[in-house]
């Protein structure tokens, strides 16, 4: 009966603990949200309404800086030695901006009043982190699309360089009828791996309207002229068309 008890007593603790690591982090940004809400107010002159815009965004800018440089922090951790690293330093040092907005909004202004009249230039520079927060993640949601595209070609490679074995087992096996079952299995693979390339061609240019073929052809892996091949495919599936300054998808 003790020992039921006492398992009970810890099931509800970590559910207790568990569920304030979940809630914690979220509330945790609210305190600093309010002083620098109360900061726009009463140093700069703002009205309450646009006080709190700047606390959702300066917060929000915070959580995104962090969340992204801890993500590409262990993505750098556990990449080989030969895929590309993601730019943790950048992110690490829009994390440091964002503490020092936070820390010049809150401390700062109450310690020296008038640098409010400089004050009012930290949001354009906030802008801007905001930015390059967004093509940081959209760089590395590229990153990991060309990795998984190179993992799915190297994995079709290693089933195509068994290939000659397989086919000597159907060409004895030719007269039962197994040869055209295992080329025809050969086939698709062939066809699954220049699918997975156009749709990553495809993929990066719905990214990168206009980008230059070669620069096409390293993001795909594949040489310039397979490049243009597969744009002729896709343009005439309908799926990019060519324009003044170069491709984009439909």
């Amino acid at each position: 009966m003790i020992e039921t008890l006492r398992t009970k007593a810890n099931e509800l603790e970590n559910l207790a603990v568990d569920l304030v690591a979940k809630v914690a982090p979220w509330c945790a940004p609210l305190p600093t949200a309010y002083l620098v809400g109360r900061a726009t107010v009463v140093h700069l002159g703002w009205p309450d309404a646009v006080g709190i815009v700047a606390a959702v965004i300066v917060e929000s800018l915070g959580l995104a800086t962090a969340a992204t440089a801890l993500e590409l922090r262990e993505y750098n951790q556990g990449r080989r030695k030969s895929d590309p690293a993601a730019p943790f330093i950048l992110a690490a040092g829009l994390v440091g901006m964002y503490l020092a907005v936070a820390v010049a909004l809150t401390v700062a202004l109450d310690i020296a009043p008038p640098l409010a009249v400089y004050a009012p230039a930290i949001f354009p520079a906030l802008s801007l982190a905001g930015v390059t927060v967004l093509a940081i993640r959209a760089d590395h949601r590229r990153r990991l699309d060309a990795l998984a595209s190179v993992k799915q070609e190297r994995k079709a490679e290693r089933q195509a360089a068994h290939q000659p074995n397989v086919v000597v087992v159907s060409s004895r096996a030719s007269k039962d009828g197994n040869l055209d079952a295992e080329l025809s299995r050969l086939q698709a693979g062939r066809r699954a791996k220049r699918d997975t390339r156009l749709d990553t061609l495809w993929t990066f240019y719905r990214d990168h309207p206009g980008a230059a073929i070669a620069e096409a052809g390293r993001a795909v892996g594949v040489s310039r002229q397979t490049v243009y091949t597969y744009l002729d495919e896709l343009e005439s599936a309908g799926r990019v068309r060519k324009n003044g300054n170069g491709w984009e998808v439909v």
